[in-house]
């Protein structure tokens, strides 16, 4: 019996592999990061001589609610994947698979269950305090999502990845769907002579679900090539079985080239002489390890290969979410010197 197996049998290590622990962290770090440093920290309008500061509305706790809702139907969507998954789980990674080994596969259901219910409950609570409860539709549609992702669209060329990464491109926008119409409808009435102009928050948010839809976009189609001998078995028609591995290759390093080029353009576009901190982070952190990956994919020929640049990938995914804070750092530097 192998370690990880060994390990896999301890019923809390198991329910964590479940739901994707790691992936459910880095969904809570997301929307706080897109909070706390992206929009709080340029949430504020020009007067004549200072920056004055515009504040959120939803209170700390509210949001966490709307973080907690976020995970729960996260966590729900891995594990009812992982129960419609278990065939080909057996086949791709046999070591690793938890359902009817340590956790019973009627439990992952009611379980499954459970945290859609509490999802949705909590996103219709928290747009309600946000004052807008048709926002609650992002919950239950996502929550629809990955329930026909698991049963349906996983199986259909290209539709399943474009689910995911859609969902994935979700997280920080949701963020902004609830935070700054609450905002909008507040200072209207406070300042009804100012024009609030949130353009450049606009465009942060939409640059990071870009980010966010491309980068899972490419690991979702890797993570078909590590795991096509068992798609295969099970009838899915993934983008390396319908078309072929180097047609899949090509197309993961296309979409890299592209994501390059959009970072370079970002980088133009923020370039400032006076302060390079943006241009050396996105440079020397995202777009040269891209390039890298780009090699590695070039050169990729077995599972193995392509679970490294699946693992890569994701880094580069959460580097590029914290450069949340290099946004944080300058928004406060420029209001401090206003």
């Amino acid at each position: 019996m192998s370690q990880t197996k060994t390990i896999l049998q301890n019923p809390v290590i198991a329910f964590l592999k479940l739901i994707r622990f790691e992936n459910i962290l880095i969904v809570f770090f997301t929307q706080y990061l897109i909070r706390y440093c992206v929009i709080d920290s340029l949430l504020f309008y020009r007067t004549e001589s200072y920056y004055q500061k515009i504040f959120l509305q939803l209170s700390h706790g509210t949001f966490f609610l709307l973080t907690l809702s976020t995970a729960l139907i996260a966590a729900a969507g891995y594990i009812i994947n992982d129960y419609f998954d278990l065939k080909t789980d057996k086949i791709n990674r046999p070591d690793k698979v938890v359902l009817d080994r340590t956790i019973k596969r009627r439990w992952a259901m009611v379980i499954h269950i459970i945290f859609n219910a509490i999802g949705i409950l909590l996103g219709i609570y928290v747009a309600w305090k946000a004052g807008n409860v048709k926002l609650a539709l992002i919950h239950v549609i996502s929550a629809g999502l990955l329930w026909y992702y698991s049963t349906t669209f996983k199986k259909q060329l290209l539709i399943g990845n474009i689910i995911v990464s859609f969902l994935t491109a979700l997280v920080p926008l949701t963020v902004m769907l609830f935070e700054l119409p609450r905002v909008i409808d507040i200072y209207d009435q406070m300042l009804p002579d100012m024009t609030l102009n949130f353009s450049t928050l606009y465009k942060f948010i939409i640059a990071f679900s870009v980010f966010a839809f491309l980068s899972s976009l490419i690991r979702e189609i890797i993570k078909d090539m590590e795991d096509v001998e068992g798609d295969l078995e099970t009838g899915c028609n993934t983008i390396p079985i319908a078309w072929g591995m180097k047609a899949a290759k090509a197309i993961v390093i296309g979409l890299i080239t592209n994501m390059i080029l959009i970072l370079s353009f970002l980088i133009y576009s923020l370039y400032n002489p006076a302060e390079n901190l943006p241009t050396f982070y996105i440079l020397f952190g995202i777009i040269f390890p891209l390039v890298y990956l780009i090699y590695k994919m070039y050169r990729a020929k077995t599972p193995k290969d392509y679970h490294w640049a699946s693992v890569f990938i994701k880094i580069i995914m959460l580097v590029g979410i914290s450069f949340s804070f290099i946004i944080y750092y300058l928004a406060n530097n420029i209001n401090a010197a206003s």
